[in-house]
């Protein structure tokens, strides 16, 4: 029997157990009661029996009329006869041994007998006796008798009667005093002998129910031990399953759901082992050839191959994930993998390279065909036979060179990121995938992607490695073109805070003297980072020292930068550029390819002067034309050039440094040295970006004038 079963036949037994006990209470408790009324009725009895004999004592001594002392005599026999009937007839009474039941038929008869003794007639002739009373008012009859036997009156026929009807009365007393003691004797027995039935049912209305909840009780703790003992073995089986012993069987006795659950253990540590023992041969077969290459071109191919061999496919293919938008591109096959999608543009018998032609040049979308499906859904796919489902676009005849009876397509997946697919086909109608190659190829799947994950990582750390290399030395060359220590302006002096986030720098500056006591200052952001930023860098630091002249102006310099830098970088690689040129006498000309503007902070007026002018980038339009700015620089003026790091800083709450921050810690310190304002400006960024990490390159430079005025 099933184990449902068994659970529904205990809960029945315990169910019916319950229900008889709760009715064997309830019909102890309803004898309880009968009992009880018995007891009852047989009170009533015995107070009647008495209640009678004072009646009959009454008529001797009572002066009421004969009609009502005969009326309430006649009331009680009736009411004496209904209540002995009552009794006979109660359900309980019948519960009774014989023996009470016997001496209750004496009692019925014995009062049958008593009733005869003296009859309703009789008594109503003695009773009106007391009418012939020789007094005036009436009187009882014991009164006229003893009257008569005082005075001697000589009515003796009277006195005779009275005489007669006192013996009749007192032979009547007498016999119900008789029947009063009987029907008290065997009221008793019948009240000790239903005590007796009462507290056996009492006894038994305990014991038969707790007898049978204990037998049902033990009866399911049996049941449950058996359970108990066949889930310990069971569970004991799967932690040795568990723990690696695959050569334990179960051996479960019976027809129940624990015996096929036994067979279905022995039948998966069987199947388990086979499987584990096919990836120990293929993560060796991997392992070997991870040793010998680390080409992920033949470790693609050695998978492949595995896939096959495991399977017997007749083809495979790996697809990786490319392009922005997830497409499937074809990286690797073996053997004859069929396309599992519709093809239209090969002959009718292509050659094995037009297949694969075919195969390279499709690129599957993402949700398209079946590798599209299982890419964005991150689940694997079996089809075990092609000709019972429901025909699709790429449904073929046997006859037909890319037919496909079978196929099986398996993500290869990191955690949630899906790279690529693994496919599997078979061509032969009559070697269809199983359900147990499915769900190896499901773990195989898994090896192939964490395989194919460390080659492809290891790949990426060797480009890294080298390109690390490459930005080393672009670094270095970097710090080597940017100024280590600053020339000596003629009437001024100048400083610079230059940070970099992280390796070079996009961040540009320069201070070179062109001669003739005029010093050029430069200052540019390149747009990006790395080492195409560091190259344009190099690359705008030459032009500028190739071009710059004392003849030049800022604006014909920054004109002949934007038209060299035009011809030789991609437009990408663009920078925003800044050029100050000032002469010892303190005129200057400032241009800016859309770099913030010069602040100038007159030392007369305490006041910021910004000087901007248009312009666009330099490395866009080689056409573009730039404007200038000139003027004349006063004594102890300072001139402010900065990138856009410094302005756009943040603290950890997102508030940013700001410009008008900037110039103010600058004209706080204004009457110190520029190394001086450098360090407190430094202080200050640090202070604000405490608890954060720089977000960019921050660049600023510091120029105060101290020679006379050109005007």
């Amino acid at each position: 029997m099933k184990v449902r079963p068994k659970l529904i036949l205990a809960e029945i037994l315990l169910s019916a157990a319950l229900l008889f006990s709760v009715l064997f209470s309830i019909t102890t408790f309803i004898n309880f009661i009968g009992f009880e009324d018995l007891k009852i009725k047989t009170a009533t009895l015995q107070d009647t029996a008495s209640r009678i004999k004072y009646a009959v004592i009454s008529m001797l001594a009572e002066s009421e009329p004969t009609s009502f002392l005969l009326l309430e005599y006649q009331l009680l026999i009736e009411q004496m006869t209904l209540e002995l009937d009552i009794i006979a007839e109660d359900r309980t009474f019948e519960r009774l041994p014989d023996e009470n039941k016997d001496i209750f038929v004496g009692i019925t008869d014995n009062w049958g007998f008593t009733q005869q003794v003296l009859s309703a007639a009789q008594i109503e002739s003695y009773l009106d006796l007391r009418d012939n009373s020789p007094g005036t008012s009436p009187e009882s009859l014991a009164t006229i008798l003893a009257v008569l036997r005082e005075t001697g009156d000589g009515q003796a026929g009277l006195l005779d009667a009275l005489e007669d009807a006192e013996i009749s009365f007192r032979q009547l007393e007498r016999n119900i005093n008789l029947f009063e003691a009987m029907l008290g004797r065997a009221l008793n027995d019948m009240r000790d002998s239903a005590d007796l039935f009462r507290r056996r049912q009492f006894v038994q209305a305990i014991a038969i129910p707790v007898i049978t909840l204990i037998l049902a009780f033990f009866g399911i703790l049996l049941f449950a031990g058996n359970l108990s003992s066949k889930l310990i073995r069971l569970d004991k089986a799967l932690s040795d399953v568990a723990g690696g012993d695959f050569s334990i069987r179960v051996d479960m006795k019976g027809s129940d759901e624990f015996n096929s659950l036994a067979t279905s253990i022995n039948a998966f540590t069987r199947t388990l082992g086979a499987k584990l023992e096919s990836f120990r041969l293929i993560m060796h077969d991997i392992g070997q050839t991870l040793n010998s290459s680390i080409d992920s071109t033949q470790v693609e191919s050695t998978l492949l191959k595995l896939a096959m061999r495991d399977t017997e496919a007749d083809g495979a293919a790996l697809y990786k994930v490319g392009g922005e938008s997830g497409e499937l591109i074809l990286s690797q096959t073996e053997g004859r993998f069929r396309p599992p999608f519709e093809v239209t543009d090969l002959p009718d018998m292509p050659d094995e390279e037009d297949i694969v032609a075919i195969l390279r040049s499709r690129i599957i979308q993402p949700g398209k065909t079946i590798l599209g499906e299982s890419a964005v859904q991150g689940q694997a796919i079996f089809i075990r036979n092609l000709n019972e489902i429901e025909p699709t676009s790429w449904s073929r005849s046997e006859d037909d060179p890319l037919f496909i009876s079978s196929i099986i397509v398996v993500p290869l997946r990191i955690g949630s990121t899906v790279f690529g697919v693994l496919a599997i086909t078979s061509a032969k109608p009559d070697n269809l995938f199983s359900d147990l190659d499915y769900a190896n190829m499901q773990s195989f799947g898994e090896l192939a992607a964490i395989a194919l994950d460390n080659i492809y990582k290891y790949a990426d750390l060797l480009e890294a490695t080298q390109l690390n290399r490459e930005i080393g030395i672009a670094e270095e060359i970097q710090q080597d073109l940017l100024p280590k220590r600053l020339p000596r302006l003629p009437g001024g002096d100048v400083a610079y805070l230059s940070r970099s986030i992280k390796g070079l720098n996009g961040d540009y500056f320069d201070v070179y003297p062109m001669g003739n006591g005029k010093t050029m200052v430069t200052i540019c952001e390149v747009a990006g980072r790395g080492v195409p930023a560091g190259l344009v860098m190099v690359m705008i630091r030459t032009i500028l020292r190739l071009v710059a002249s004392s003849e030049k102006d800022a604006q014909k310099i920054m004109t002949l930068l934007n038209q060299d830098m035009t011809r030789r970088i991609a437009i990408e690689n663009y920078a925003s550029v800044g050029i100050l040129v000032i002469d010892s006498d303190g005129s200057y000309s400032f241009s800016s390819a859309a770099h913030y503007p010069l602040q100038i902070l007159r030392s007369e007026s305490d006041s910021y002067e910004a000087i901007q002018t248009e312009g666009i980038p330099v490395g866009i339009d080689k056409q573009a034309i730039y404007q200038q700015e000139i003027g004349v620089l006063n004594n102890r003026d300072l001139v402010l050039f900065h990138t856009d790091g410094i302005p756009e800083a943040r603290d950890r709450d997102g508030k940013v440094f700001g410009i008008e921050n900037l110039l103010k810690v600058v004209s706080a310190e204004s009457e110190n040295s520029p190394e001086k304002i450098i360090e407190s400006l430094r202080i200050e960024l640090e202070h604000f970006e405490r608890g954060t990490s720089q977000k960019d390159d921050q660049t600023v430079i510091v120029l105060k004038y101290t020679g006379g005025s050109a005007a």
